[in-house]
């Protein structure tokens, strides 16, 4: 059963922490020159970033209103099912563990000694974006957050594609890099409340063969009764392995742990 969060860490805060991970980006090796492959414009055949394990550390900045956090994150993902990860190096943030699945959130504050576990639609309603574990992981690892369909708006201006979808309530705009045929910028917009996702990704280098963003930053405009609130992240990559063995995610909620 996944219960909201009535006191201790707060719902929004818990959430900023989430969200360190929503666009967690990272790479290694050599720095990405330019690709021999020939692609075909014509489809767009954007480049989806393929693997079975990652681990991932970064470095994080998150600021608030009147408030700046810094923290280092590492991440662990199994395609399709899993993204675990562990923060430290701030207080409030040291010692927070997470495990995303298909169906919910679930985060371990050691510091306070808190288990909590929130289900897709409180985040989703949270931020009046629809949330869920594709979405997450799509976002981490530079792809699009909705694949491309053949009736999306598409167009080639300033010497970038652009890609324009709806869901629903939502707007999208995805801006391609045609020499690499990878997401630069993505601009989610809800149409009613004007809440607002701005993602850029920069600093591509080749991991596997593969195109992959080494730096990346998040700008979240949530619109609510005290007015406009803006929540910015900045992301920096110290290493990432890929890797065909099977990861460890560890995640045991302490007996005496208060569940939230």
């Amino acid at each position: 059963m996944i219960k909201k969060s009535e006191k201790g860490v707060s719902f929004n805060s818990s959430i900023s922490y989430l969200l360190l991970l929503v666009i967690l980006l990272s790479g290694c090796s050599k720095k990405l020159n330019v690709f021999s492959r020939t692609y075909d414009r014509e489809s767009l055949a954007i480049q989806e970033f393929k693997f079975d394990y990652l681990t991932i550390k970064s470095k994080v900045k998150l600021e608030e209103t009147h408030k700046t956090t810094n923290a280092t994150a590492l991440l662990r993902i199994k395609k399709d099912s899993i993204i675990w990860f562990n923060l430290s190096g701030a207080l409030g943030v040291q010692g927070m563990r997470g495990i995303i699945t298909q169906d919910s959130v679930k985060l371990i504050n050691r510091v306070d000694k808190q288990y909590l576990a929130y289900s897709y639609e409180d985040v989703s309603k949270e931020f009046n974006f629809p949330i869920d574990y594709d979405l997450v992981q799509a976002m981490i690892i530079g792809d699009m957050p909705k694949s491309k369909e053949p009736d999306d708006n598409t167009r080639l201006t300033k010497g970038r594609y652009i890609v324009r979808q709806n869901l629903g309530n939502i707007a999208i705009a995805n801006y391609i890099n045609p020499g690499i045929m990878k997401l630069e910028e993505v601009f989610v917009t809800e149409k009613e409340s004007d809440n607002s996702l701005k993602l850029l990704y920069k600093d591509f280098r080749e991991l596997n063969n593969q195109a992959f963003p080494f730096s990346s930053f998040i700008s979240l405009i949530h619109n609510n009764e005290f007015g406009e609130l803006e929540t910015q992240l900045t992301i920096e990559h110290n290493r990432v392995e890929v890797s065909d063995e099977p990861l460890k995610f560890p995640f045991t909620v302490p007996k005496k742990y208060e569940i939230q």
